[in-house]
């Protein structure tokens, strides 16, 4: 009984310090795999999404203040062609 009892004790033992093992394993893989993602990312001249999704909302306030532009342009020269004519209309 004694036998068996140690025998067990031992492959506990085993057991635990594999476990411990295999965690440590699995935080080396881990932080190898970590590395070598980055560094493709980085080789391939990745932008983080917070960076992208700066610059989209910059891109769509320049859309937005690019057609107030353009209908601010078009009521002046709307303005401009009334005036314009009106002085034609004067001459006349």
């Amino acid at each position: 009984m004694v036998n068996k009892s140690k025998i067990l004790s031992d492959l506990s033992k085993i057991a635990v310090d594999a476990m411990s093992t295999f965690s440590s394993l699995r935080k080396e893989i881990e932080t190898m795999v970590s590395l070598r993602v980055n560094k493709v990312i980085n080789r391939m001249s990745l932008v983080k999404r917070d960076e992208f999704e700066a610059l989209k909302r910059l891109v769509q306030k320049s859309i937005i203040d690019n057609e107030k532009i353009k209908k601010s342009r078009k009521k002046t020269l709307v303005k401009k062609k009334k005036t314009i004519s009106r002085k034609k209309k004067a001459k006349n």
